[in-house]
């Protein structure tokens, strides 16, 4: 079984709960006694692996968003921010971001013979995550935090964090008790999109995955697909047939010629050998390496989420989703080219003109009983499949790219 190399816990409490002052009574002690006292302000079950959250055996320093080891003037102005916040009424989150210590030796992250980490790598992807949930909570420009690497030789290595708004922003919202009383506290809520994103973005900062994800970007809209407008003057005989195959069993009605409308599915499967036929005559090299970054994808969500997940399940689905997608995409762009040779045979009413269906019922009739259609510019399909094919192939590069650089929107959507 497929196990999450990273998983993420996490929970908040408000200003007036005991673990809240623990924490800042902690921040300004040395760390031999934070580590021997964790448990004192820790509010957090579980390290995501279902293992006890229990005191680690040992710890790295506080590190920030700008400093890796904190001096004992800086934990007390760290303190400081956090007894403002707690007077002000903040919450505190508290965040685990545990690691599957057999990934991080398969990755070259940690030494397992020697026990060395690579610490500076790990607190830099963390940052970076940071930084982009904060804005993605809209905690950006108020909120403070401090991490924190613990390390535990039955366990997991992990990483502890304490996130607080000295000047809070978080509106006050009306809850109601088990018992029908209500009360008033701030809204701790943080979406499961961001704390995936969370995940994700430390996993592509640790892989170095920037290069791989803008290289599938280029090769869907700038190498695949690219000649787009051509394809209707390609010598092949086999795909001049199948043009000529399609075009003739389309529906009267032009706006039923769009890939996946019900109307088109006997035709469909016609479009799809066209566009198999295309994929590897013209661009078999440049698909087979638009597969090899899909499987790549795949297997990095895959090895992100762990084996019996919905979206371990999602991600294996990716790859299969995907090429779907680029089938539709090719096969529009197939029907649109047909769309324009019609156009140029009978002429297409504009939106304002009325439609004669007679007319164009009769000409679709004289169109498929008399044989071949005249000479299709297949050369014009070519380039028009060539540049939707780029374009799918570079939306898997920048996907991959996401994963290393701050930037939204990425593929695997929910």
């Amino acid at each position: 079984m497929v196990q999450a190399a990273i998983v993420m816990k996490w929970k908040f409490i408000m200003a007036n709960n005991q673990k809240f002052q623990k924490y800042i009574n902690y921040i300004d002690r040395d760390e031999a006694t934070r580590t021997k006292e964790f448990h004192q302000y820790n509010i957090l079950e579980n390290d995501g692996y279902n293992h006890y959250m229990e005191d680690p055996e040992k710890s790295t320093g506080l590190f920030t968003e700008n400093k890796d080891q904190l001096s004992f003037d800086e934990r007390q102005q760290m303190k400081k921010l956090f007894q403002i916040a707690q007077k002000n009424d903040s919450l505190m989150w508290q965040d685990v971001v545990s690691f599957d210590t057999n990934w991080l030796t398969e990755v070259g992250l940690y030494d397992r013979e020697n026990k060395v980490l690579n610490e500076p790598k790990l607190k830099n992807a963390i940052r970076i995550a940071m930084k982009e949930q904060l804005n993605a909570e809209n905690l950006k420009n108020s909120a403070v935090w401090t991490a924190a690497i613990h390390y535990n030789e039955l366990h997991h290595i992990h990483v502890h964090i304490a996130i607080v708004e000295p000047n809070p922003t978080r509106k006050y919202v009306t809850f109601s008790r088990k018992d029908g009383s209500t009360y008033e506290a701030r809204k701790g809520y943080r979406s499961k999109r961001n704390v995936d994103r969370f995940r994700s973005r430390v996993m592509s900062q640790l892989l170095d995955r920037d290069q791989p994800l803008a290289q599938i970007s280029s090769m869907i809209r700038n190498q695949i697909g690219k000649q787009k407008g051509n394809m209707r003057q390609l010598p092949d005989s086999e795909l001049r047939y199948l043009y000529n195959q399609i075009y003739q069993s389309l529906p009267p009605d032009r706006s039923k010629w769009k890939y996946n409308m019900n109307t088109m599915n006997s035709v469909r499967p016609k479009i799809d050998r066209f566009n198999k036929m295309y994929l590897d005559t013209y661009e078999k090299d440049e698909f087979n390496e638009l597969q090899n970054l899909l499987n790549e994808n795949s297997a990095f969500y895959m090895t992100l989420y762990g084996e019996g997940t919905k979206e371990y399940q999602r991600a294996n689905d990716f790859k299969v989703n995907k090429n779907a997608e680029l089938y539709s995409l090719l096969g529009n762009s197939l029907l649109k080219e047909m769309s324009n040779q019609y156009q140029e045979e009978h002429g297409i009413p504009t939106k304002n003109s009325s439609v004669d269906w007679d007319k164009l019922m009769s000409k679709q009739y004289q169109k498929n009983s008399s044989g071949p259609v005249q000479a299709a510019d297949l050369s014009k399909v070519k380039k028009a499949l060539k540049k939707d094919f780029q374009s799918v192939k570079n939306q898997q590069i920048y996907l991959k790219n996401m994963r290393e650089r701050e930037q939204q929107d990425q593929g695997f959507s929910r």
